[in-house]
C-alpha cells in the first residue's frame, strides 16, 4: 500500500503531526500493556541450591494487567510519541504529570494544579545563579518521552527465566523512556529514519537492554537502539494510530480534570466566585 496513506484526516492534522515527529513544534481507564525496565535483578536458587541471577538488569518488562513477561531484546514499531514532565511525590505516592505534547516549550497544565509541577519554562542560562529552592523543583522533575506502538518480545520469559507459551508479537504498547542515553539511542535511530524520509511506523526499531553502572556502583537499565526492518503502512493502521491517539486525548483529559480541580481548591472563595461567574457569563466587559 502506498506510504502516503493519508491517517485521521478528519483532524486536519498529517500523520507526522499525529505521530507528534513533525518540526513543527469515573470512566474505565483503557487497558494497555506498559513497558518498563529491570533495575535490580531477579535472583534465584540454581539447581545446586546456589542463589544466581535469574532475570538481568537491563531486562524489558512487558507489564499486562497481574501478568508481567521479561525480554532482554525487543523489536517495536512506534506510532506516536510524546513529551511529558514527570515527577514521583513520596508522600503522596503519586506520580504527578503534565499533559502529554509534541515539545515541552511553553507553560504545560499539570496535575498538581499549577504548570510543568513547577519547573520554570524556557532556557536556564545560569543554573548557578537559581534559589535553592528552584535548583530543588528542576532536578526532581524529569523530561519524558512516552512512546505508542507496537511490540514484539525476543527471548520471552516469567519471573523464574523460564520460556514462557503463548505469541508476544505486535501487542500494542505504551513506555515511558527518561533515561538521556536511552533517549539519545532511540533518536538516533529516528533521526536516521527521518533523513530516509520515513515515518517511525515505516520501520521496526530493535531495542536491547544493557546494564551500566554509575561512580557508587549502583546499577541500572539502559536501552541501545538499532533499525529495524522496513514495514509497509497497511490500512489497520489506520484505525490502530487513532486507537493510541485517543489514548493520549483520554491521559491529557485526566491530566486537565485533576489540574482544575487542584487549581480550584488553591483559590480563595473571591477568586473562585469570580471564575465562576465568569464561566456563567453573569459579567462581560465589551468595549
Amino acid at each position: 500500500m502506498s506510504n502516503e496513506l493519508a491517517i485521521a484526516n478528519e483532524r486536519g492534522q498529517s500523520m507526522a503531526e499525529l505521530m507528534g515527529v513533525s518540526a513543527s513544534s469515573g470512566e474505565a481507564a483503557p487497558s494497555i500493556a506498559r513497558i518498563g525496565m529491570l533495575h535490580q535483578a531477579i535472583m534465584g536458587l540454581n539447581d545446586n541450591g546456589k542463589k544466581e541471577e535469574i532475570v538481568s538488569v537491563g531486562s524489558f518488562i512487558l507489564n499486562q494487567g497481574e501478568t508481567k513477561v521479561y525480554a532482554p531484546k525487543i523489536e517495536v514499531r512506534v506510532f506516536a510519541q510524546r513529551q511529558q514532565w514527570q515527577r514521583w511525590n513520596s508522600e503522596t505516592e503519586e506520580m504527578e504529570k503534565s499533559v502529554l505534547a509534541n515539545t515541552l516549550n511553553g507553560d504545560m497544565k499539570d496535575s498538581i494544579g499549577g504548570f510543568n509541577l513547577g519547573r520554570p519554562s524556557g532556557w536556564i542560562e545560569d543554573f548557578n545563579a537559581l534559589p535553592d529552592a528552584t535548583k530543588a523543583i528542576i532536578r526532581s522533575v524529569k523530561r519524558v518521552n512516552v512512546y505508542y506502538g507496537t511490540v514484539t518480545l525476543h527471548g520471552a520469559m516469567d519471573d523464574k527465566g523460564e520460556p514462557v507459551s503463548g505469541e508476544y508479537v505486535d501487542v500494542p504498547f505504551v513506555m515511558d523512556v527518561k533515561n538521556r542515553d536511552s533517549l539519545k539511542s532511540i533518536n538516533g535511530v529516528m533521526s536516521a529514519l527521518k533523513r530516509k524520509n520515513l515515518l517511525p511506523i515505516m520501520s521496526t526499531i530493535k531495542l536491547t537492554g544493557v546494564e551500566d553502572s554509575i561512580p557508587t556502583g549502583a546499577v541500572f537499565g539502559k536501552i541501545e537502539a538499532s533499525l529495524g526492518s522496513p514495514i509497509d503502512i497497511t490500512e489497520g493502521d489506520n484505525e490502530m494510530l487513532k486507537d493510541f491517539i485517543e489514548l493520549i486525548e483520554y491521559s491529557n483529559g485526566k491530566i486537565l480534570d485533576l489540574h482544575h480541580e487542584r487549581a480550584n481548591k488553591s483559590m480563595s472563595p473571591d477568586d473562585d466566585a469570580m471564575v465562576t461567574d465568569i464561566i456563567n457569563n453573569d459579567f462581560v466587559d465589551v468595549d
